[in-house]
Parts: structure tokens; sequence; C-alpha cells
């Protein structure tokens, strides 16, 4: 998937999104440019892209918004580039369900690495399509939705990222995962706060939905762990 992924780059600055072609297409990915979020639209009709690179900054476009018509409407990944230096920039493109994001000025090393990343998740075979059972509940990670009894939790809408990492807690019931392998893109920076904003999302839609069974904690200094209550721990 990886060599030949199609990938949509979203960019209003002509020369970057050129340069942007140019790299990615030198390092063996099929590159279309938009300038708009309905360039964007119709360039996914035409072929749908494994990633997106998406630019914050499209003029009087909100880059948020086009984020979260992404993520609702396709299952193609997203990374966001942005000028934004604040971290609640930041967080707010992941809370919209960006899979990553990278801060202008980038190396082109450092956005191909984040590519390959973003798209060995995508095909990690962690959690393959389908169905993960924990308990009562089912995850279906194609339609990624959550079922309880057998009766779909309608008000719960997952993310592609969000239902990846839920599916691998939820087979590793019990036991704590590192954010490593949560982010399967090697040592974390500590200032990087991804893992963290998507677990934080998770946890934050099951108590909005009444779900309160499924308990996801922190393991200080390593990751995550997933415990139902009412179920032994393994």
């Amino acid at each position: 998937m990886d060599d030949k992924a199609h990938i949509i780059v979203v960019e209003d600055d002509q020369r970057m999104g050129l340069a942007l072609q140019r790299n990615l297409t030198q390092a063996g990915y099929q590159v279309i440019l938009a300038d708009s979020g309905q360039a964007l639209r119709q360039a996914y009709r035409r072929t749908e892209a494994d990633l997106v690179l998406l630019d914050l900054n499209l003029g009087i476009e909100d880059g948020i918004d086009i984020a979260r018509e992404i993520v609702s409407t396709t299952s193609v990944a997203v990374i966001i580039i942005t000028g934004r230096l604040e971290l609640e920039d930041r967080i707010e493109g992941l809370d919209a369900g960006a899979d990553d994001y990278i801060v202008k000025p980038f190396a082109i090393d450092e956005l191909l690495a984040r590519i390959r990343a973003v798209l060995r998740r995508r095909a990690l075979d962690d959690v393959p399509a389908g169905v993960v059972e924990c308990g009562p509940f089912r995850l279906d990670t194609t339609t990624q939705t959550l079922h309880r009894n057998g009766s779909a939790t309608t008000d719960l809408t997952l993310t592609g990222t969000e239902a990846r990492l839920l599916g691998i807690l939820l087979r590793q019931h019990g036991r704590a995962v590192s954010r490593e392998r949560l982010s399967n893109r090697g040592p974390q920076d500590p200032g990087d706060r991804s893992i963290d904003v998507h677990i934080g999302n998770i946890r934050r839609k099951l108590r909005e939905t009444g779900i309160d069974e499924l308990v996801i904690s922190p393991v200080r200094g390593y990751g995550y762990r997933l415990r139902l209550d009412g179920l032994h721990s393994l």
C-alpha cells in the first residue's frame, strides 16, 4: 500500500503545493493537488485516495471544518499541515479526527516518515477489519460502531483512528499498552500529545453515550490500559 499510495495534497500556496507534489512523487506516491475544499471533493471522487495532506490555512475556508467533513464522510487518512504553533490549534485538528499533524516549517524527511507511519497504522494487523469482542461489547472496526449486548450504540461515533485504538485496547483487555504500540511510530516526542488526545476523545464519547463499564486508564510513563468493570483482568 505504502509505495503506491494515492495522496491528495490540499494547499492553496501553489509553490508549496508543487514542491510537495515533486517530493512525494519522487518518494513513490501518486499525488493529486487541490487548492480548496471543493477541489479536494472533486479529486476524491475521481480517485479514492489513501491519505490527504491538509493545510489548515485555505483562505476563507476553515481547514478544521474540511477535516471534520473528510473524517465523517470517507475512510481516508488525514495529516494536517499547519503553520499555527499553539498547542490548542494542533489539539483542535486531532479533535476533528485527523490522524496526525506536522507544523511548518518541516523537513521533507519528517513528513515522509509521518506519512509512512499513518499508512502503516492503517494497514496494521493488530485490529483487522471485522469485529473485536470483549465481554458484552462488540466493536465493528469496519463501520466504526460499538455494540452492547447485540444492540448498536448509535449515539457513539468513532473515527477510524479511534476505532483502531479502542480495538487494540479491547483485545489487550487488562494489559497495559504502550504509546509506541498505539501510535506505531517508535519512541514518542515527549511533547507529542496526539495519542492522549485521541484516547481522551474516546473516553469522552463513551461517557457521553452512557457506557461506563469500559474504563481506560493511563499507565504513568508508559501508555494506557482498558478494563471492563465486572470482568477479571488478566
